[in-house]
């Protein structure tokens, strides 16, 4: 089961999983699952605007954004300075295969 099938699914999820890359069956579909079915890690996702996640500060580039990655491998730019390895942030933008996030007030 998750299994990508060529002649069944038109689409397929690649696994991010360094020494995987396996192909998943895509969402929507019967054989769809969260896991890779090779390796068991979770599949990343596309997360949607307005969703709020804590991502792992990874990189920072030279005007100061900060370079986020979901638990599931998505990018996510965030133009706030925060101090600390991980972020509460809220998804604003999702194009391509990175996005835009916002810092969640954590007093709020």
């Amino acid at each position: 089961m998750g299994r990508y099938l060529p002649g069944e699914h038109e689409t397929f999820i690649k696994c991010d999983t360094p020494r995987c890359g396996a192909n998943n069956a895509p969402e929507g579909t019967p054989a769809y699952d969260t896991e890779c079915w090779r390796c068991g890690e979770p599949l990343g996702g596309k997360p949607e605007p307005g969703d709020e996640l804590t991502v792992d500060i990874v990189d920072e580039k030279p005007d100061g954004t900060l370079v986020c990655k979901t638990d599931g491998g998505f990018v996510l730019f965030l133009e706030e300075e925060v101090m600390g390895i991980q972020a509460t942030v809220r998804v604003t933008e999702v194009e391509g295969t990175a996005g835009q996030a916002e810092l969640v007030d954590p007093d709020a």
